[in-house]
Formats: structure tokens, sequence, C-alpha cells
């Protein structure tokens, strides 16, 4: 009998086991999107950009350093579709109420669609904003 509880417990352990790696890779896949964010043809020092799906489902993003942003590095990436881009950009100037620095511009917003692999995707903001 105790040989049998044994080999029940352990077959109730790889059972779980294989059901949380099973579970695990169900996970929806997302995409690297990596590129540059140039404002009037000048790098970002420090900001964020957003990838809202139109579509619903989850949100991607990136921190924008010196100019570059890499969801794989700093952020969640995509599943790829329409997406509204949102940036805020800073001017990277820490003061003590502006861990990022001063805004550069209002947030930016545009549309953009993205494709079901990783990808790159390179914005200039306008100096108009």
């Amino acid at each position: 009998m105790r040989k049998a509880n044994r080999r029940s417990l352990v077959i109730d352990a790889w059972s779980l086991v294989i059901a949380i790696l099973l579970g695990c890779s169900n996970e929806e896949k997302l995409y690297r999107v990596s590129g540059a964010v140039t404002h009037g043809g000048k790098p970002v020092p420090k900001g964020v950009i957003h990838f809202d799906p139109q579509a619903g489902g989850p949100a991607g993003f990136a921190n924008i350093v010196e100019g570059n942003y890499d969801t794989a590095k700093e952020g969640k990436g995509v599943r790829g579709g329409s997406y509204d881009i949102r940036i805020n950009a800073f001017d990277g100037k820490v003061g003590p109420e502006a861990p990022f620095g001063q805004a550069l511009f209002p947030e930016y917003t545009g549309t953009k669609d993205l494709p079901p692999h990783d990808s790159t995707y390179d914005l200039d903001v306008p100096k108009s904003r």
C-alpha cells in the first residue's frame, strides 16, 4: 500500500508539472518592435512609446532612451494589427518634480499597422507639436 501511495503521489506531481507547462505555452505570442524616435530630427532623450491595439487585447510599450526603444529590452511586445501610437517625450534633465525632465511636446498620437512578426518602426515627431 505504501508503494502504491508513493507511486500515486509521483504521478500526481508529474501531472501537475505537465499541466503548468502546457498552461504556460498557451500564452499569446507577442512580437518585438524596436526603432528610433526623434523630434524634429533630433533623438528624444527620454520617454515612453505606447502601442494601444484598436481591436482590443494587450497593449505594448517601451521606454525610449537616447532616441531608441525596444519592447524586448524595456517593455512589452505587440501581437500585430492596427495600433494607436502614443509618445510621451522628455528632455532627460532630471529635476525635483520632473524625474524624466521637462516634456518636449504634448503627447503625440498617431496610428500604425504593425505586422505579426518582429519589426522596426521609426518615428519623427514634427517640431510643430
